[in-house]
């Protein structure tokens, strides 16, 4: 991170001549175990939450409350340091947003169609599936992976896919499962009051003041910018111990049969087509940095975001929220070894 406030230097190359703390693997014919020893660490320490709390060394109520160190501090510092640590007039990259948009808004709307009109659910139940399709897992899976494997350069694709995310697709999909659950209420009404609640969380205000400290040039005082980047390096290790340990409380149902075409339908729109459908935009769209696109389809053949259940939970969905994360963080072991092996090599 503190690469990350010096003087921005455009294109790959500039990011590779940084020093750097994470090995950065070059992308000529990757081997299995170099790939391996990128998301086998990763799952390992989501491993070591799930056991954890099944041994009872952890409680539930500590990893809620690691939960909320992770999603109110450590990210947001993370995500506020990336961003004004940058240079935005030359890094960010309108094509790659607009590609990983396209992508995402592909990847909801299938799975929205799906469990509408083909599976007849609910509004409410076919716009949180629609959301599990296309939003991922982008602070607490896949920064650590992108780190790993591109160096800093993830730095610059992680806020703008948390942009697309908790801009777009996170509150399209609460506004549509709000219209679904509240009679009398228009999508213009639910989408307001949804944004006005978006717009108090730490994350997206991390974003906000971010973009502004860039865009205005203004540096970070040296002893809160050592703080931000305290919390910032404490969100990766806690954000894989925390999915762990809230797999291991989820209260999957007792009947999977009933849940499985519901469950498999988002799974795959998730793990495949949110990938394909990112890669294809990329293709489409044109111009965006080639390794950055890379990572965006990695960070697209990550599972969705930690609080997926939550969200299921309250639009009475929770018991195939639950089962849809438990299955698609044991895939996406396989599915972002697959794009990794794809981007480098």
């Amino acid at each position: 991170m503190a690469e990350a406030r010096g003087k921005a230097v455009s294109g790959v190359e500039g990011y590779r001549r940084r020093s750097i703390a994470v090995p950065v693997f070059e992308a000529n014919r990757m081997p299995i175990l170099q790939l391996l020893s990128l998301t086998v660490p990763i799952f390992l320490l989501i491993g070591l939450g799930g056991v954890s709390v099944r041994a009872g060394f952890v409680t539930e109520s500590q990893i809620d409350g690691l939960a909320a160190f992770v999603l109110q501090f450590a990210l947001p510092a993370l995500v506020l340091g990336a961003l004004a640590g940058q240079d935005l007039g030359r890094t960010f990259d309108w094509r790659y947003v607009a590609a990983y948009g396209a992508g995402s808004l592909l990847a909801f709307s299938t799975a929205f169609s799906v469990l509408r009109f083909g599976l007849k659910r609910s509004l409410s139940a076919a716009a949180i599936g629609g959301m599990g399709g296309a939003a991922s897992n982008t602070g607490f899976i896949g920064y650590p992976v992108t780190l790993l494997a591109f160096g800093p350069l993830a730095l610059t694709a992680m806020p703008l896919n948390m942009m697309v995310e908790n801009i777009l697709i996170i509150p399209l999909g609460l506004a549509l499962a709000e219209a679904g659950s509240q009679n009398g209420a228009s999508l213009g009404q639910t989408l307001a009051t949804t944004a006005r609640r978006l717009m108090r969380t730490p994350l997206i205000l991390a974003i906000l003041l971010g973009v502004l400290l860039s865009l205005l040039r203004l540096p970070i005082p040296g002893v809160v910018a050592t703080a931000i980047d305290m919390l910032a390096k404490a969100s990766a290790p806690c954000a894989l111990f925390v999915i762990g340990g809230t797999i291991a409380t989820l209260r999957i149902p007792g009947s999977i049969s009933g849940v499985a075409a519901e469950a498999g339908s988002i799974v795959a729109c998730k793990l495949l087509l949110h990938p394909l459908a990112v890669g294809a935009a990329f293709f489409l769209i044109g111009g965006a940095d080639p390794e950055m696109e890379k990572i965006g389809i990695v960070l697209a053949s990550v599972s969705m975001i930690t609080v997926y259940p939550i969200f299921g939970a309250r639009y009475g969905v929770g018991g195939v929220s639950s089962t849809v994360l438990v299955t698609a963080t044991a895939i996406g072991f396989f599915t972002i070894t697959a794009a990794l092996g794809i981007a480098l090599g």
